[in-house]
C-alpha cells in the first residue's frame, strides 16, 4: 500500500523540479516511488520528466508519461488553446485518482492558481484529488510573502498540507525565512537544500541528494505514513 502526494510551488521556476529530482534520486529505488507530471508545457525548450530521468539515471519504470503535453511555454489553458487542443479536467482527476494508492510524486505545472482551463484552476484540481501537498518555495528574498500566500490558499480550502520545503541559493536570509513562514503559516518546515555550486553528473547528483536532501527524514516519513496523517 502506498500514497501519492502532490508537489506544488509558490510560482513558476521556483524549484519544484529540483525538489522532485532530489526526492527521486534519494528515495525512488528504496521506496518504489515514481515521478509524474500530468501536464507538461514548454517542451520546445524543456521536458521535466526527461530532465529528472537524466539527472537521476533512473530507468523508465520510475516515470509515468504526461497526459497533456504542449510545446508552448505558457500556462496549460493557453498552451492547449494555442495548439488547438483542450484539457479535460475529469480525465485528469480520474487518472490521478488511480494513482492515489501508489507511491507517486505528482508535480504540478507552476503555482496553485495557474489555470488548467479557462475556468478550472490548479488549486481546484489539488482540492478534488484529496492528496497531501508539499509546497516548494525559494530560499531567497520574497519567499515569505509568496509561500504564505500559497499556504493560505491551500489551508483555507482544507487541503492537507504536509509542510513546505525551501530550495535555492545559499544566503543569509534562508533560516529566518523558514522560521517566519513556519510561525505565520502554521505548517511544518520540512527542510531546505541549496543549489549545488556547479553542474553535477548523474552520479554526483545522486550523492549530493543523499547528503543534502531531507537529512532528518521529515519529507519521507510524512509521505510514507500518509494514510495515518490524512
Amino acid at each position: 500500500m502506498g500514497q501519492a502526494f502532490y508537489v506544488t510551488g509558490t510560482g513558476t521556476d521556483v524549484g519544484k523540479t529540483f525538489f522532485s529530482s532530489l526526492f527521486m534520486a534519494k528515495y525512488a529505488k528504496k521506496f518504489g516511488f515514481r515521478y509524474w507530471k500530468p501536464i507538461q508545457t514548454g517542451t520546445i525548450s524543456a521536458d521535466d520528466t526527461t530532465f529528472i530521468q537524466k539527472t537521476t539515471n533512473l530507468p523508465d519504470s520510475f516515470f509515468l508519461n504526461p497526459i497533456f503535453v504542449y510545446k508552448t511555454p505558457a500556462s496549460p489553458h493557453y498552451a492547449a488553446k494555442a495548439e488547438g487542443q483542450t484539457i479535460d479536467p475529469k480525465l485528469l482527476l480520474n487518472l490521478v485518482s488511480k494513482e492515489r494508492k501508489n507511491n507517486t510524486l505528482i508535480e504540478g505545472a507552476g503555482g496553485v492558481f495557474v489555470p488548467i482551463t479557462e475556468d478550472y484552476l490548479t488549486i481546484r484540481a489539488i482540492q478534488e484529488s484529496n492528496l497531501g501537498v508539499i509546497v516548494v518555495g525559494s530560499t531567497e528574498l520574497g519567499t515569505i510573502n509568496h509561500t504564505l500566500l500559497t499556504l493560505e490558499a491551500l489551508t483555507s480550502r482544507f487541503i492537507p498540507v504536509y509542510g513546505f520545503y525551501l530550495v535555492g541559493p545559499n544566503n543569509s536570509l534562508q533560516e529566518d525565512n523558514a522560521s517566519m513562514i513556519q510561525r505565520l503559516g502554521g505548517v511544518s518546515f520540512l527542510g531546505f537544500t541549496n543549489f549545488p555550486e556547479q553542474k553535477l553528473t548523474s552520479e554526483e547528483f545522486i550523492s549530493f541528494a543523499t547528503e543534502h536532501f531531507d537529512p532528518n527524514r521529515n519529507v519521507i516519513d510524512l509521505v510514507i505514513n500518509a494514510d495515518e496523517e490524512l
